[in-house]
């Protein structure tokens, strides 16, 4: 299991590690030739390489370069879309306040640029932060807006992005019948335009949706739906996800055992693929389990690494 964990490991790195290369080729190409936009591109690539690899404090450093070659050089356009990507940057990092100062900016240049799409994103992402802040009201306005600008401009990805925001908005209100009505706008949308992990977001979303009104069956065929298409797509991450959400669900109704199973099954993934915080969660539904089952000394040894875990990832939530 390790030597795959390790595997997986090296492979990312030498991935990022060509990335990196080719963009520190590109800055110093750039640089050279005096091609001070092509410089900033390269930054803004190099960031969402780190990005994507969950270095964000890197990424943002990356970003704020890119930004000032956009003001530089006079690209309204270029400077507003780095505003958006710090502010997602920022957001990744807990750092919500950052991040609505940071997307108002690019609302503002957005609008003042006339980047009809960009408003509509930098709504969506500023719905995103308010909902970070558990301020549902103010993010359903945000992800309203959102949706009718991506109507307006025939964006139809964005508008399945943005049923699946107010879904969640929704969810996180208790309203889970309306929270299913847009979800099962974002599956349509998903389905319509080819996006296979978006389908299985919904189908996730779903089944969340109906464990939290207590229908289970019906939660349990949504995972498994939302189970297939990560497999298919090779999403681990998102396998290891489903095993954690099939197993909550065999936990309501009692069936200890089944559930213990798909928790085992979402731990053995999160280690393999690096997911510290899931491989946490994984522990703590383990734990609930077996306490379930009365087995109380192994539960406590589960709980106690969800804890030394959550410490170890900054997870406040878990540790309380």
């Amino acid at each position: 299991q390790f030597k795959t964990a390790i595997q997986y490991h090296q492979r990312h790195l030498e991935i990022a590690k060509e990335v990196g290369d080719k963009v520190g080729e590109g800055i110093k190409i750039a640089k050279e030739v005096g091609d001070k936009a092509g410089e900033g591109i390269s930054y803004r690539n190099l960031a969402n390489a780190y990005r994507s690899l969950g270095q964000f404090k890197t990424a943002i450093q990356y970003y704020q370069r890119h930004l000032e070659i956009t003001k530089e050089v006079g690209d309204k356009a270029g400077e507003g879309r780095s505003y958006g990507n710090l502010g997602k940057a920022y957001h990744s990092l807990g750092q919500f306040k950052e991040a609505i100062q940071y997307h108002q900016r690019h609302l503002e240049t957005a609008k003042e640029v006339g980047d009809k799409a960009g408003e509509g994103r930098s709504y969506g992402n500023l719905g995103n932060a308010f909902h970070s802040l558990g301020q549902f009201k103010t993010a359903i306005q945000y992800h309203q807006r959102h949706l009718e600008i991506a109507k307006e401009v025939g964006d139809k990805a964005g508008e399945g992005i943005s049923y699946c925001n107010l879904g969640n908005a929704y969810h996180s209100q208790g309203q889970f019948k309306t929270a299913i009505q847009y979800y099962q706008r974002h599956l349509e949308i998903a389905k319509e335009v080819g996006d296979k992990a978006g389908e299985g977001k919904s189908y996730c979303n779903l089944g969340n949706a109906y464990h939290s009104l207590g229908g289970f069956k019906t939660a349990i065929q949504y995972y498994q739906r939302h189970q297939e298409i990560v497999k298919e797509v090779g999403d681990k991450a998102g396998e290891g996800i489903s095993h954690g959400n099939l197993g909550n669900t065999y936990d309501s109704p009692g069936e200890f055992k089944t559930a213990i199973q798909y928790h085992q099954r979402h731990l053995e993934i999160a280690k393999e693929v690096g997911d510290k915080a899931g491989e946490g969660t994984s522990y703590g539904n383990l734990g609930n389990a077996f306490h379930s089952l009365g087995e109380f000394k192994t539960a406590i040894q589960y709980h106690q690494r969800h804890l030394e875990i959550a410490k170890e990832v900054g997870d406040k939530a878990g540790e309380g």
